[in-house]
C-alpha cells in the first residue's frame, strides 16, 4: 500500500488550486494507493534534490520525494502546481 504525505507548503498550494483540479489530484492519489508498480507511474527526477520523482496529472505536477528505505511506498509530496511554475 502506497502512502502519500503532503508537506505544509504543498497543502497550502493544493488549497489554492481550483476545486476541479483538487478533485482530479485526490482521485489520482486514491487510485495509486493500491497500485502494484507505483514507479511505472512516477517519473524519476534528476538533479532536483530533495525531490526524487514527479507525478503528472494533466497540466499539473506533484513533486514527490521517496521517503521509504525499501519499496514499501512512502512518499512525501513537496510541491503542487502547474507545469510551467512547479519546476522553478
Amino acid at each position: 500500500m502506497n502512502i502519500f504525505i503532503f508537506t505544509k507548503l504543498a497543502e497550502k498550494k493544493m488549497q489554492k488550486l481550483p476545486k476541479h483540479i483538487r478533485i482530479r489530484i485526490i482521485e489520482k492519489l486514491s487510485g495509486l494507493k493500491c497500485h502494484d508498480d507505483i514507479f511505472s507511474v512516477l517519473k524519476r527526477l534528476y538533479n532536483f534534490l530533495p525531490a526524487t520523482h514527479r507525478l503528472r496529472i494533466g497540466n499539473y505536477r506533484l513533486i514527490v520525494q521517496n521517503i521509504s528505505s525499501e519499496n514499501d511506498g512512502k512518499f512525501r509530496i513537496l510541491d503542487v502546481g502547474h507545469r510551467k511554475d512547479v519546476y522553478l
